[in-house]
């Protein structure tokens, strides 16, 4: 008896607790305005939404989301971008982030500024998907009529310092305006 109550307070405790809380929002479909992933293994929740939530989709050919957020370890703005031109976004559908041409593709990129030996100077690096380095972006839900698009992604890029970025277990629920 002693043994079985024993079993059945370890149950009890362990069925309402989260064994991988990972500090991501969770991955919802309902439009919550959230997103989040790890780059390098580091938290990124961004404090930035560009136009508005992050979120840009003026046509069924067309979805931009760029978000951003300090870090520490990149000592900067650390900006994130997922681009798909010219395919239909569909609910279910997986997009191969890779090399990018201006009218047809799909890519993510980060980017953020280094300091330079001059008084306050900064320069701009931004890295993309390549045919090498490559991620992947499958979107979960797209409701039109909700202006609903939600997805899980994940991406590598390589840096000019010959540096593999991570980024992984991405997710995002997000509203749209029409353009």
């Amino acid at each position: 008896m002693k043994i079985f109550l024993q079993f059945l307070v370890c149950v009890v405790l362990f069925t309402g607790c989260k064994f991988f809380d990972d500090n991501l929002p969770e991955p919802t479909q309902e439009g919550n305005e959230t997103f989040g992933c790890y780059v390098n293994g580091e938290k990124f929740r961004p404090n930035y939404y560009y136009r508005g939530n992050g979120l840009s989709y003026s046509s069924s050919l067309r979805f931009s989301l760029l978000v951003k957020e300090y870090k520490n370890t990149f000592n900067s703005d650390v900006y994130l971008r997922i681009m798909v031109i010219g395919f239909p976004i569909e609910a279910g559908r997986t997009y191969r982030l890779e090399a990018f041409s201006d009218s047809l593709g799909a890519y993510g990129s980060l980017s953020y500024y280094v300091a330079t030996n001059q008084s306050g100077g900064r320069n701009y690096k931004q890295y993309a998907t390549s045919l090498e380095h490559f991620g992947e972006l499958t979107i979960t839900k797209h409701d039109p009529e909700l202006r609903i698009i939600s997805g899980v992604f994940w991406f590598n890029v390589w840096t000019d310092e010959k540096a593999l970025v991570k980024i992984r277990g991405g997710r995002f629920d997000m509203k749209y305006i029409k353009k």
